[in-house]
C-alpha cells in the first residue's frame, strides 16, 4: 500500500522526500524552466517552476510543477497547465483554465493524497511603468478524480502583485487549500493563511 512507503518507521519515507526534492530542483534545468517562484507564511512554504507547455508537445499554456508543505509535516506535489490570454491595453481583465494535479503525504492525519483538479484563473492587469494585476485562482478535485485517502480538494487563491524590477514580481495573496480525506475528516492544509512572495522569470 502507498500509506505502508509513508509510515514513521519506515526508512524510505526520508529517501522519498530527498527523491522529491532532488526532483523539483532538478526540473528547471531539465525543461529550461521560464520562472521560479515562491510563496512563504508562518507556517507554509510553495516553491514553483514554469515554463511553456511546448515542453511537453502542446505549447500555449503555462506548464508549473511545484512542492508545497507545511508546519505539520504535510507535502503535496503539483503538476498543473494553464490556458490564458495575455492582458493589454484594451482587455486589461482576462481569464485563464487548467488542470492541476496532486500527489503528496499528510504527516498530521496520516493520509496519502492523488487528485486531479480542473480549475481557472481571473486577472485584472493595471498597466504602467510598474504594472500591477490582481488575480483570483481555483482549482476543485471531486470525488470522482481523487484517488488514495482523498475525497476531494479545493485550493484557492487571492493576490495582488506588481512588477518591482524587470523580470522581478513581488506579491502577497491568501491562500485557502483543504481537502476531505476518506476517514470523514476535512482537513486545512493552508487556512487562508496571508502569503508574500516573489516571482523571477529567466
Amino acid at each position: 500500500m502507498i500509506s505502508e512507503l509513508f509510515t514513521d518507521n519506515n526508512p524510505m519515507k526520508s529517501n522519498f522526500t530527498r527523491s522529491i526534492f532532488a526532483f523539483l530542483f532538478l526540473f528547471p534545468v531539465l525543461v529550461e524552466a521560464n520562472d521560479l517562484e515562491a510563496a512563504l507564511s508562518s507556517e507554509t512554504a510553495q516553491f514553483t517552476f514554469r515554463s511553456d507547455s511546448s515542453l511537453i508537445g502542446w505549447g500555449g499554456a503555462e506548464l508549473g510543477v511545484g512542492i508545497f508543505y507545511n508546519d505539520a509535516d504535510d507535502f503535496v506535489g503539483q503538476f498543473s497547465l494553464m490556458q490564458r490570454r495575455q492582458a493589454s491595453k484594451n482587455t486589461p481583465l482576462t481569464l485563464g483554465v487548467g488542470i492541476k494535479a496532486y500527489a503528496g503525504m499528510l504527516d498530521a492525519v496520516e493520509q496519502d493524497i492523488f487528485a486531479i483538479a480542473v480549475g481557472g484563473e481571473a486577472r485584472y492587469t493595471i498597466p504602467g511603468v510598474m504594472p500591477m494585476s490582481i488575480y483570483f485562482t481555483a482549482h476543485y478535485a471531486p470525488k470522482i478524480t481523487s484517488f488514495s485517502d482523498s475525497e476531494e480538494i479545493i485550493d484557492t487563491n487571492l493576490g495582488f502583485q506588481i512588477e518591482v524590477l524587470p523580470q522581478t514580481v513581488a506579491f502577497i495573496g491568501l491562500r485557502n487549500f483543504k481537502l476531505d480525506v476518506n476517514n470523514g475528516q476535512q482537513y486545512d492544509m493552508d487556512d487562508d493563511r496571508l502569503h508574500i512572495g516573489v516571482r523571477l522569470t529567466f
